[in-house]
């Protein structure tokens, strides 16, 4: 049984489970080698906002999460960030992601509803996707419901094969 689809700001005493949820979405929807020093840089900046210094312009931004202290079921990270051709600042989400115990629940929408809040209270458009191989179809519908679309997301690696050149060899 999960529990009800509310989303909270996460505290200093959520990093082991914010950890552990983190760990099981790199194991799923992961395209890049892990680098756990990057990782707590983030979550101490978004558990910790207290911690920067006035004149300290690094990342800052806010994890949302479902769930009890020691038992998180989802949760949800957004940073302020900027394009590389532009000053004008946005949210860009970095992490939605439900423990697969709890997926029968509506905690995805609450999690992306809260994300549209964080845009909504501050003012900043929000940037979000989906970069998984796992059920993609059902959360680009999802998010597809829940949100305007703008794009699409391709990567390619060296040496593989893309549908184009394959079909093109045959």
């Amino acid at each position: 049984m999960t529990c009800p689809s509310i989303v909270r700001v996460a505290r200093p005493e959520d990093r082991p489970e914010i950890w552990r949820l983190f760990l099981s979405g790199h194991r799923e929807n992961g395209q890049f080698n892990l680098a756990p020093e990057k990782v707590d840089f983030f979550l101490s900046r978004a558990l910790h906002p207290d911690m920067i210094a006035p004149w300290d312009a690094g990342p800052r931004g806010v994890i949302g999460v479902i769930g009890d202290v020691g038992r998180l079921e989802g949760l949800v990270m957004v940073f302020i960030s900027t394009f590389w051709y532009s000053h004008d600042r946005h949210l860009e989400e970095h992490l939605v992601y439900v423990d697969p115990e709890c997926r029968r629940s509506f905690h995805a929408r609450a999690l992306i509803r809260w994300m549209k809040e964080q845009s909504d209270i501050t003012g900043l458009p929000l940037m979000t996707g989906v970069i998984s191989n796992e059920r993609t179809k059902a959360k680009t519908d999802l998010y597809g419901r829940m949100l305007p679309k703008v794009g699409e997301f391709f990567l390619y690696r060296s040496g593989q094969a893309t549908a184009l050149s394959s079909a093109a060899v045959a």
